[in-house]
């Protein structure tokens, strides 16, 4: 399937591209009513079919689909994303325990975020309810948005626009953090 296979495609670029770590991050695409999404403690770098869980977006939970599937099915459901991509770039955090907002100081920073990208700040920051309720307002004026010392959840209307957008803000962070 088309969906399973850009998941596993985009799994890989994000372990290659340094935005996870070994078992870290999850992706997932919205196709009318269900979502697919990474099981629970898959590679996103050595991804397989297996891997890949298909869910009703209706559906509170499954055991083995990823513990942030509660934040990815808020988005959804108060967003027109069809694509969520969730990494820990470490610069990116860094920047998250100093700032309220990451400005972008590069161009290509600038064109993708030209309001800049929120930060969210917390009790729990990891699979919370907290950050389901909170998480979707924030994307009615950015692609992104960093949850303070845990990493960032990019929409998109494909699984790559959300890829692009992750890849941008480590990039600006990146910047800004060597400036």
């Amino acid at each position: 399937m088309i969906y399973i296979k850009k998941i596993i495609e985009v799994g890989n670029r994000i372990f290659l591209e340094h935005l996870n770590h070994s078992h870290s991050g999850n992706i997932s695409i919205r196709v009318n009513d269900f979502v697919y999404i990474t099981r629970s403690g898959a590679q996103l770098g050595f991804l397989n079919y297996d891997d890949i869980i298909k869910l009703n977006i209706n559906q509170q939970y499954s055991a083995n689909a990823s513990m942030e599937y509660i934040v990815h099915k808020s988005i959804y459901l108060n967003s027109n994303a069809t694509a969520i991509l969730h990494a820990h770039p470490v610069h990116t955090i860094a920047l998250s325990f100093s700032r309220d907002r990451i400005e972008p100081m590069d161009a290509e920073g600038i064109f993708y975020f030209p309001e800049g990208v929120p930060v969210l700040s917390v009790e729990n920051a990891i699979a919370s309810n907290e950050v389901a309720e909170k998480i979707p307002q924030l994307f009615l004026r950015s692609n992104a948005v960093i949850v303070k010392g845990h990493g960032i959840f990019c929409v998109g209307k494909n699984i790559e626009e959300a890829y692009k957008f992750a890849s941008s803000i480590e990039s600006s962070s990146k910047i800004i953090s060597l400036v």
